[in-house]
C-alpha cells in the first residue's frame, strides 16, 4: 500500500510539474512574467503622439496604467483598447481628487508617432465623456526602449510571420514606477480597475489571484485569445481525485487491521 501512495504521488507531482513547465514555457512566448514590488526603469525613453521624446522618470508621476499593443494587430488588441475606452466612460474615479493616466504602448518598433496620434484620437472619441486629454496618452519607441520596457513589466511576445502572438492584459504601476497590480484578459470589472487605483496611489502590491486561472486557460496563438484547456483541468482533478481516493483506502486498511489485531 505504502509502494502505491508513493506511484500516486510521483504521478501527481509529474502532472504538476509538467503544467509548470507548460506554463513555464509559454511564459517564455506569449505570456506576463509577474514583476510585483520591482520597478520600471527611469531612463527608458519612448515617443509621444507628436514625435517628443519622453522620459518615463519624468512621465509617470502618478498611478499609471499600462497595456502594450501594436497598431496593426488584427487580434486582442482592439478588443483590449475597446475594453479601456468602455472603463473609463464608465468609471467614477474623479481625475481631480484621484489623478490616473493610461499608457499605451506599441512593442512594434515600426510604429509611428503618427499612427499613436489617429489611435488615440480615435479611441478617446469612444470614451464618450470628456477627459484631459494628457489622461491616455500613446506611445511608440525604438527597439533597444521597447525590449527594456517589455522585459521591466514582464510582458513576452513573438513575432509570427509579419505579426505578434502576445498575452493580453495590463499593468497597474505606483506614481514611483512600482509593479503593483496585474489585470489579464481584454474584460475587466470598473470597480478591480478603480481600487487598482487606489491601491497605486497608495503603493500597495495586490497578488493576482488570477494565476489560478491563467492555469486553467491557456493562449491560442492562432485565435489570439484564451481558451479553456480542458485536458490540463481534468488531468488534475483525476489525479487530485485518484491521490485523494488511495490515501482513504489506505488509512481504512490500516484502520481495519488495527481493529483485527
Amino acid at each position: 500500500m505504502i509502494s502505491v501512495l508513493v506511484v500516486a504521488f510521483i504521478v501527481f507531482a509529474g502532472v504538476i510539474g509538467a503544467g509548470a513547465q507548460e506554463e513555464t514555457a509559454e511564459s517564455t512566448v506569449v505570456d506576463f512574467d509577474e514583476h510585483l514590488g520591482e520597478y520600471i526603469p527611469g531612463d527608458i525613453f519612448l515617443t509621444d503622439e507628436y514625435g517628443q521624446q519622453v522620459n518615463m522618470a519624468e512621465f509617470i508621476d502618478k498611478p499609471t496604467i499600462l497595456n502594450f499593443v501594436y497598431f496593426e494587430c488584427p487580434g486582442i488588441c482592439t478588443p483590449l483598447l475597446n475594453e479601456m475606452a468602455d472603463i473609463l466612460g464608465k468609471s467614477n474615479l474623479d481625475l481631480k481628487k484621484q489623478p490616473f493616466q493610461l499608457l499605451t504602448v506599441s512593442f512594434e518598433p515600426k510604429d509611428s508617432p503618427e499612427m499613436a496620434r489617429a489611435k488615440r484620437k480615435n479611441y478617446l472619441a469612444l470614451v464618450g465623456r470628456p477627459l484631459p486629454e494628457e489622461t491616455w496618452r500613446f506611445f511608440t519607441g525604438d527597439a533597444e526602449n521597447i525590449a527594456r520596457f517589455t522585459k521591466a513589466a514582464g510582458f513576452h511576445y513573438k513575432r509570427a510571420g509579419k505579426e505578434y502572438t502576445h498575452p493580453g492584459g495590463i499593468v497597474i504601476l505606483s506614481p514611483q514606477r512600482k509593479i503593483v497590480r496585474y489585470f489579464y484578459g481584454v474584460k475587466f470589472l470598473p470597480f478591480d480597475f478603480e481600487m487598482g487605483v487606489y491601491e497605486a496611489a497608495q503603493g500597495k502590491v495586490v497578488p493576482t489571484t488570477a494565476r489560478l486561472l491563467q492555469f486553467c486557460f491557456s493562449y491560442d496563438p492562432v485565435g489570439r485569445t484564451y481558451v479553456f484547456n480542458l485536458a490540463r483541468v481534468v488531468g488534475v482533478v483525476m489525479i487530485t481525485s485518484f491521490l485523494f481516493f488511495i490515501v482513504f483506502l489506505y488509512f481504512s486498511t490500516r484502520r481495519h487491521r488495527q481493529k483485527e489485531a
